[in-house]
Formats: C-alpha cells, structure tokens, sequence
C-alpha cells in the first residue's frame, strides 16, 4: 500500500472572466491547477493571510466612507452600500483568520489537515452576505413606500465613484492572489466584492438620476435591486461551501485524467485493471484514492513499487493531490 505524501500544497485556480454571470464568476475550486503559478506552501500561506487583510481593512475604510456620505446625503442605498461593506469588514476579518487556521500543519486530531476551515469560511460569508441582502431588501421596500429627497449630491456621488474604484482595485488584486494560491477563502472574498462593484455603479448611476430628475423613489428601487443582486452571490457562495463540506467528487474531466493514466499502465502492462476511483475536495487540497489490481504472486516489493508509480501517475497530472493507492490481487472484485 502507497500512502499519502506527507504534505498537501495548495492548488491555484484559474482567474474567473469579469464579465460572467454573478454564479458563473465564482472561481471553480474543482478546475484543474496551473503549474506555472504555483508557489511553495509557506509563501502561499503568506500571501493568503496578507490578502484577507488588505481586504478587511479596505471594507472598513468604505464602510466608514460610504456610512457618511449616506448620511450627509439622505441617501439610502448609499447608507445601504455601507452596510454591506460593514459585513464585509467582519467577513473578511473572518476569512484572514480562517486562512491562518487552515495552513497550520496537520495534528493528531487533524491528521488530514484544516484546509476545510476555508470551504467553511466561505460558507458562513454566504450567509452572512445573504443576511446584508436582506437587510437590504426590507429597507429599499421601505425607501420606495416613503421616498425622501437626497442632498449633497457632491457627496453621495464622489463617495460611490471612489468606491467604485478602490473595489475594482481590490478585486483585482483578489483574484491575483487566488489564481496563485488557489485559497478558497480569497476566492469567496475576490466574488463579494466583484458584486460590490456592480452595486456601487448602480448606486451612483441610480443617485445621478435622482438629482437631475428629483425622482426620489428610483433610491429604493436601486436598493432593492442591489439586495437580489447579493442575495444571489450569497447562494453561489453558499452552494461552493457546501460542495466541498459534504465531500463532493472533483469534476468529471479531472477524475477523467487520472482514469485515462492509470488505463496507460494498464495498457503497458504494469498493472491488471483498476477500481474505486474516489476523489474530493476540502479546500486548496485534491483528496485521491483508488484500488489497483495485481498479480496475486507478486512479490511484495514489486508491487509497492507498482504502487508508487500509479501515485507518481496521477501526481504528475494532479502535483498538489494527497493520493492513496490501495493495491488488490488479481480477480479481486470491486467493493
């Protein structure tokens, strides 16, 4: 039996297309790493760690700068986009301190590690992303039903713009550092805030209008539309978390992959046959195991070797992979 190598390394993902659909921007955890950008666990820890701190600390600095400006400015879905970079101030924060958890080493009470500490962050920040939309929701309905004029438009206006753009910057410094160190953690945090961009162009667009017209309910419209807008990352959040909490298999390409290297060896060969392919994913990390079939008068060491070269098969197409390959005697049927 081939057991697992001793350390697991992150496996970075592919920088999501700005312009997808809010579900479909969600990095895929399952997508297959670059070799390319990968860098060695201790500097991706690092690099995660910084990121979720830069973050938190941006959200804090909007919150406080958009909490102002909503109120100078009578305006609620101004006042409504500081409450949600309020939750992300607390998400983020959590998020830092999650990445930090799911890089310690591996214990005796955790033998496989903490990296679900990340896939269970990003589902807590779906819900608490899915609370602010809430929150949202009820106030834009209650804007809409007792509109109220807006003043300072200078104000609200330059607030939303710099918003705007601190969260472009962000963002993009966000999914840098996700494709690097294929931390979910920053992925959730990279999606939030990418909505957060859209609801801060829609809240300065929106504020634009109102001034010039001196319609003043479109404030509530625009909060309400920026509450489903959040309502509807928060469930994509949600769903990508407890994917990877319940143990669901990698993506049918990559199980594919390492299907197709193990029937090579077949082919040559070095090994019967093959069953119980079973793969997962808990946060950074590609949990793999599968049964290899042998000669049963094999010798010992020659089919441990086997077994390492199967590993070594399917480490080449999955370097950041935890593989364990159990070895059967020939005619063994699949459990």
């Amino acid at each position: 039996m081939s057991g697992p190598r001793p350390a697991a390394r992150l496996a970075p993902v592919p920088r999501p297309d700005p312009g997808d659909a809010p579900a479909a921007r969600a990095v895929d955890r399952g997508a297959a790493p670059s070799a390319e950008r990968r860098l060695d666990p201790a500097d991706r820890a690092r690099a995660a760690l910084r990121a979720g701190r830069i973050a938190a600390l941006t959200a804090g600095g909007l919150a406080l700068g958009k909490l102002v400006a909503g109120q100078l400015g009578q305006s609620m879905a101004v006042t409504a986009s500081a409450v949600d970079s309020l939750t992300d101030l607390f998400a983020s924060s959590a998020n830092a301190l999650a990445i930090q958890l799911a890089h310690a080493a591996p214990d005796r009470s955790h033998p496989f590690g903490h990296a679900k500490i990340e896939t269970l962050a990003t589902a807590g920040q779906g819900l608490l992303i899915g609370g602010s939309g809430v929150y949202l929701l009820i106030e834009g309905i209650r804007r809409l039903l007792s509109p109220e004029p807006l003043r300072l438009a200078a104000v609200t206006l330059g607030a939303m713009a710099a918003a705007a753009l601190i969260t472009a910057a962000l963002v993009a410094y966000l999914g840098r550092v996700a494709a690097r160190t294929g931390s979910s953690a920053i992925q959730a945090d990279a999606v939030h805030y990418r909505t957060d961009i859209a609801a801060n162009l829609a809240i300065l667009a929106g504020v634009a209008v109102t001034y010039a017209t001196g319609f003043s309910r479109i404030d509530g419209v625009l909060s309400v539309a920026v509450a489903v807008y959040i309502l509807t990352s928060a469930g994509t959040l949600l769903r990508l978390g407890v994917r990877d909490l319940i143990d669901t298999s990698a993506p049918e390409e990559r199980v594919g992959a390492i299907a197709d290297a193990l029937d090579a060896m077949r082919a040559r060969g070095e090994l019967l046959g093959h069953h119980r392919l079973r793969t997962r994913i808990a946060g950074r990390t590609l949990f793999v195991e599968v049964h290899i079939e042998l000669s049963g008068d094999l010798p010992l060491a020659r089919a441990h070797a086997t077994g390492d070269r199967a590993r070594d098969a399917i480490l080449a197409i999955e370097p950041d992979a935890e593989v364990l390959v159990h070895i059967d005697p020939e005619r063994d049927e699949p459990a």
